[in-house]
Formats: structure tokens, sequence, C-alpha cells
């Protein structure tokens, strides 16, 4: 049985550092997971210490750092039990960034010649999540395929692919680290726990195209889908998590997770298609997407400038929202509402033309100061509606709305 963590609370992590050229990234990734919230302990291999130097972890806010050789010291095990053993059980994530082609040969064929496989070995329930780095010659032999295949097999171990690039050698292919933004985003929402539940999320702006080079749209950055989606797939929920193109990038970082799978879509008819094709297999819809509701008869040429005083043919997109509440059977419906007032009253009218299971209203203003609160703001002022009654009025980061619709859904 996979280890769970610690529902809505810091995660402990085992940060595994291989010898690698990336293993200097190691460092930035310790700086965001402590920065996040997250108790950190790292242990290094024998190549990585060739690149790295243990006390600049703890520098960064690492509650201990570990050498290969640790768990043979005889002064270090009087004061403690066996060290791999008591690593294993307290670790709720482990985390080896970067992965060397040589480790993973150890990994995959249970070699226990130093502290981290000795860790690894020993813990079959934790969720393990392994970001390789190496020359894309190597990456790509049959030895490395095979060694990734074993290691797939395993129901808590997660390989996340490479970047392509520029790689230390001078070559050019796969088998660069992936981001460290990424890494530190996906590890602790990576969840192998099979829940039998399917999350349907919509998210982001769509857009209504004038012509080949002109679209009309609107300032919705995406990332309150990305806080639902991460929310959900923490839980061990199936998500698919369909995004304006132009969202944040952030997004696509949940593409190649277990249990994951996201869609970009540009229109508001294209997203439309894409929520007709998924709802029905899904258990819940959060349709927080900020839709365009018109349509341009779009020129199949760009405009000239003075056919721009022209009046243009508008017409009405697709009411995804409504359609989907026709289309309904067992499933649940969060909707969203933006708007320039908060009143409850404007709230209860939304919902009583769209009457979803739960109704998220947020305010929205027009000035975009780094003060103002709505389309692309780090919190807002959100009023949230359960079959019709307030369930919670206030000021939220995405996060914390995320979780407070889990909970108006009572999942």
């Amino acid at each position: 049985m996979v280890k769970i963590s610690r529902k809505g609370q810091r995660l402990k992590i085992i940060l595994g550092v291989c010898g690698s050229i990336s293993a200097y990234r190691s460092l930035d990734i310790c700086r965001q997971l402590v920065k996040d919230g997250h108790d950190l302990k790292v242990v290094l291999t024998k190549g990585a210490l060739e690149f790295v130097k243990p006390q600049v972890f703890k520098y960064l806010g690492a509650q201990e750092v570990f050498s290969p050789d640790d768990d043979f010291n005889l002064d270090a095990m009087k004061e403690r039990s066996v060290l791999h053993i008591e690593l294993s059980k307290w670790a709720e994530r482990i985390l080896i960034a970067p992965a060397s082609s040589n480790s993973l040969a150890k990994l995959s064929n249970g070699l226990c010649d130093d502290l981290l496989t000795s860790i690894f070995l020993a813990s079959p329930n934790t969720p393990t999540i392994i970001f390789p780095a190496m020359n894309t010659n190597m990456l790509n032999h049959p030895l490395t395929e095979n060694n990734f295949e074993r290691l797939s097999c395993l129901d808590n171990v997660f390989i996340h692919p490479t970047k392509e690039g520029l790689l230390a050698c001078g070559d050019e292919g796969a088998g660069k680290l992936a981001d460290v933004e990424l890494i530190a985003t996906v590890t602790p929402i990576i969840n192998f726990g099979k829940v039998n539940r399917k999350i349907l999320i919509t998210t982001g702006a769509t857009i209504a195209p004038l012509d080949p080079v002109r679209y009309l749209t609107n300032p919705s950055s995406g990332k309150t889908g990305l806080e639902l989606a991460k929310q959900y797939l923490k839980t061990g929920c199936q998500v698919t998590l369909i995004a304006g193109r132009y969202s944040c990038k952030e997004i696509d970082y949940l593409t190649h997770l277990p249990n994951s799978k996201v869609i970009r879509v540009s229109t508001t008819r294209e997203m439309h298609e894409a929520v007709k094709e998924h709802f029905e297999s899904h258990d819940t819809y959060i349709s927080s997407a900020a839709l365009s509701d018109i349509e341009f008869a779009q020129s199949q040429s760009k405009m000239k400038k003075g056919d721009l005083g022209n009046s243009i043919s508008i017409s009405k997109a697709p009411d995804v929202l409504k359609d989907m509440l026709d289309r309904k059977t067992n499933q649940k419906i969060v909707g969203f509402a933006a708007e320039s007032n908060d009143r409850l009253d404007t709230f209860v009218k939304k919902w009583k033309d769209k009457p979803v299971d739960v109704l998220v209203g947020n305010l929205v203003h027009a000035n975009h100061n780094k003060d103002s609160i709505g389309f692309g703001s780090g919190e807002n002022q959100y009023t949230i509606l359960k079959s019709g009654e307030r369930f919670f009025s206030g000021r939220l980061s995405k996060r914390e709305l995320a979780e407070k619709i889990e909970q108006a859904l009572g999942n």
C-alpha cells in the first residue's frame, strides 16, 4: 500500500542528489522546497560530492545532509538507529534530482551500496519521483530504457521526462534536467493512491478571433484551475484540465503526471467540444474558465485599418455551463461568476439562472494596479453558494479557494 502524506500539511521529503553536472541545480530545488514549507533532508551520492558541498544545503534550510557512507559510520550508529531504515520511515516523499544513469541502474537492479540506494529499497510504499539528467545517447541506450521500464513498473515510482536543449557536453537533444520550478511544483502533489473519482476542470481565458492576427480575450491566467487540479491530484483523483491556450505555463507542469491529463484549446467553441467529450465520464465538473461569450464573423485575411471602423458582426458563443447542466446525470457541477460587485443577491440571481451544486462568485475590478483583486491577482474576494445558500464569504488565495471548493462539494 502506497504511503499517503498528511493532507494539507508540510511534507517530509528526502532529496537524493546524484553525480551529474546538473547537481548544482539541486541547491535551487532545496531552497524552493524549504521556501514552500516542507521538511527536507538531503542524501548525496559519491558522484554528487564531486559537484556540490554538503554544507551548502544546510545553509539553504535542509534539516540534515548525509553523505553516501554515513550508513556505515560506526560513530554515528552509536547515536541513532540504522540510518537508512530511520530515513525510510521518516520520509513521505523521495525526490531524486538529478538522477544519473549510474544511479538509475543501481535502483532498477536493487543494489544497495550507498545510503540513497538503501533508502530506496527500504521504501516500497513511499512515493518516489525521479528526474533524470544525462547525455542523449546515454538516455536512449537500450539498457537505460530497460532501467526506466523496470522502475516504472513499481507502484510507488514516477520518472519524469527530461527536457530537450543544449547539453553540458555541447550536444543538442533530450537529457536536460527538468526546470526547478516544475520539480518543486509536482513533487508535493504526486499521489499514487487510486481514488475512484474523475474531476473535469476548465480554466483560463478563451479567445474570440476577429481575423488571423487579432482576437478578443480577458486577463484570466488559469491559475485558479491549476490550483484546483493540484488539490485533487494530491488526493489521488484522476484530473482532466482543459485550459485556454494562453493560460499560465505552469499548467503544462501537470502534463506527464500520473492521473493527470492536460488539454489546451483556443476558442469557446473548442472548449465546448472538449468538455462535451469528457463530461459524461467524469464525476465532477468545475467550470472555472473565463470563457468569451461572443464570437465574431471571422475574416479569413487580416482586416485593413480602413475596415476597422465599420460594424463587426457579433454572435453569442456556446454557453458551456448551461449545456452541461442540461446534460447532467449524477455529476456535481461548480460554476464561477465574475462580477464588479460582491452583493449576495447578485450571486443568488446567477445561481437561480444556472442552479449548480456550488457557485463561486468572485469580485473583479477594471483597474489593474498591483494591489487590485480579480483577474491575475494572487488573492480575491469570494462568495461561495452551496445549493443556493451562502457557504463562505471572504478573501482567499487561489490555493485556499481550491481547498474551500473541495469542502463545499463534500468530497
